[in-house]
């Protein structure tokens, strides 16, 4: 799917952060923005997204959501191999209430970001994920009491050699 890029220069830095701040600008305000025609930013965009640099995601925002509780889990695993690793990714990456899901190194394996729609959905799904699973060494639940800052934004010059 991802093909061979060129490498980024100035231009794409800053269309990538433009893009990251406002996706729905047009073409043409992009242009003006980076001095590009709207068929050259046109042409960027297509080569970011084949070479998989950029994804089109739409978020939804949970300020909106009636009734949401939402935890951060961390876990430690019992067994380590790479295939106890594999199954557990696999299992948190199948569930659409875990929101983000990161390996980390130190005392705990994993961190998981769970969304429900009350603490006792919450407890149930981890007690299903969670308990239910013996290569489950520990696992701590901390509950989100306000969003501090949210986004997935990547400073676009991280992208320079």
């Amino acid at each position: 799917m991802s093909t061979r890029r060129r490498p980024l220069d100035e231009i794409d830095v800053q269309l990538l952060d433009l893009l990251q701040a406002d996706a729905d600008q047009t073409l043409r305000e992009l242009g003006d923005q980076v001095g590009l025609s709207p068929s050259a930013v046109q042409r960027r965009i297509t080569s970011y997204k084949s070479a998989g640099l950029l994804r089109t995601v739409a978020v939804v925002s949970a300020e909106h959501a009636p009734a949401l509780t939402q935890a951060l889990v961390v876990l430690s695993l019992v067994e380590e191999s790479l295939d106890h690793h594999r199954r557990i990714a696999d299992r948190l990456r199948a569930r659409p209430e875990v929101q983000q899901c990161y390996a980390l190194s130190g005392r705990w394996d994993y961190a998981v970001l769970l969304t429900a729609t009350s603490v006792r959905a919450l407890r149930d799904l981890s007690d299903e994920l969670f308990k239910s699973d013996d290569n489950i060494r520990r696992y701590d639940t901390m509950f989100l009491m306000d969003t501090v800052k949210s986004g997935a934004t990547l400073p676009s010059a991280f992208l320079l050699p």
